[in-house]
């Protein structure tokens, strides 16, 4: 009888789950369609005014130089003993010190933290990995492959490997969503938290049921849940989409001193554009968005949350709000005229931050509002 009475009192939180869920899914599927055909009649219109220009992509077959400098590391490889696949990693400074783990975002790979590996290799074992799927890293190409909780495995295996039960954990994009719930999940073996440009998984949740038209900022992700379409989209016009995303006037980069040239743009689309070499990376998106009951515990590990204020990619407001799912210290910083490539648009103003946060000169006590402030100064955005 008490269980009966238990299972009664929870059928009203599981039907508001599952209303929640086919809610979300159908605001996620609806922006899909949306965009598809919005690029259907884009290309459809460039294909009547060029055809063979629309319908041409080139395979790389060498590597750019930019990913074969050896300024920027000391290239490696390691075995994941929970998957068995090869990873690829760029390593700068003495491996005795604290590792410093980056991990990077779509359509990146390592290169994308090139001005971090060489700045912090003085005081930390800086590692810029390639994801699984992505750059030189082994790519399956069935969906169940990028499972979270295998991409976290692949994070935990990935310390281990390097000789280290700890790290201060920085990522960028999917990355930063992977370094949410690995500090979830494992707190222990991280020893403070960096994101940049990527929301809290219960924010993102929360910013999309909230506000559902801002979900068309985000229609690229919705986008990639579609089979087979993301792959021609984005191939067709020699990668034109993703040059956009990169380079673009809108998406791209801001700062005009820092903006990717041509060599740069190639060491993104050289595994990007190798047969099947955009399936693993979609599978992110595909893995990700499909997931609805994204995990809300708070994060116990002191945190800094970066923010790109012109970021063109992302929902509006993930920035904001992220006290409810942090319980330890957290410092926000949004970074006027920066586009959503933080790291790579503003990295003398992200490298301080970083040094800053690393040092405790931004981080302080106290670390809790007093009762019936608004906010405490760790919780204040700061611009820059």
């Amino acid at each position: 009888m008490k269980n009966l009475y238990k299972t009664l009192l929870l059928i009203p939180t599981r039907l508001s789950l599952r209303l929640l869920s086919l809610l979300y899914l159908s605001l996620v599927y609806g922006t899909a369609c949306i965009t598809a055909l919005l690029l259907l009649i884009r290309f459809t219109w460039r294909a009547l005014r060029d055809p063979s220009k629309t319908f041409q992509w080139t395979v790389r077959h060498e590597p750019p130089a930019c990913l074969r400098d050896e300024r920027l590391g000391k290239h490696g490889f390691l075995w994941g003993r929970s998957s068995s696949l090869r990873f690829h990693y760029v390593t700068q400074g003495d491996n005795r010190r604290p590792l410093m783990l980056f991990l990077h975002g779509f359509p990146e790979n390592w290169y994308s933290w090139r001005h971090q590996l060489c700045e912090f290799s003085c005081q930390y074992h800086t590692v810029a990995l390639d994801l699984r799927g992505c750059g030189d890293s082994d790519a399956p190409s069935q969906l169940d492959e990028y499972t979270l909780e295998k991409l976290l495995y692949d994070i935990r295996d990935t310390i281990d490997e390097l000789g280290h039960t700890r790290c201060i954990l920085v990522g960028h994009d999917w990355g930063g969503m992977l370094a949410w719930h690995f500090a979830l999940e494992r707190p222990d073996m991280v020893q403070r938290l960096i994101i940049i440009n990527a929301p809290h998984p219960a924010a993102w949740l929360d910013a999309v049921l909230r506000h559902p038209a801002q979900l068309f900022r985000s229609g690229h992700a919705c986008f990639f849940q579609l089979p087979l379409l993301p792959e021609i989209a984005l191939s067709l016009d020699d990668f034109k989409l993703l040059r956009n995303m990169l380079c673009g006037a809108r998406l791209g980069i801001s700062n005009k001193d820092r903006r990717l040239t041509e060599a740069q743009l190639e060491g993104y689309l050289y595994r990007l554009s190798q047969p099947g070499g955009l399936t693993p990376p979609l599978n992110y998106f595909r893995a990700f968005l499909s997931n609805t009951l994204y995990k809300h515990d708070a994060i116990g590990v002191t945190t800094m949350l970066i923010w790109g204020e012109d970021d063109r990619i992302l929902v509006e407001g993930m920035s904001g709000g992220i006290r409810p799912y942090i319980r330890g210290p957290v410092a926000v910083h949004t970074i006027p005229k920066c586009s959503h490539w933080v790291q790579e648009d503003r990295p003398e103003t992200v490298n301080k931050l970083i040094w800053d946060f690393l040092l405790d000169m931004d981080v302080s006590l106290p670390t809790l509002p007093q009762e019936g402030s608004e906010v405490s100064q760790l919780e204040q955005k700061r611009k820059y």
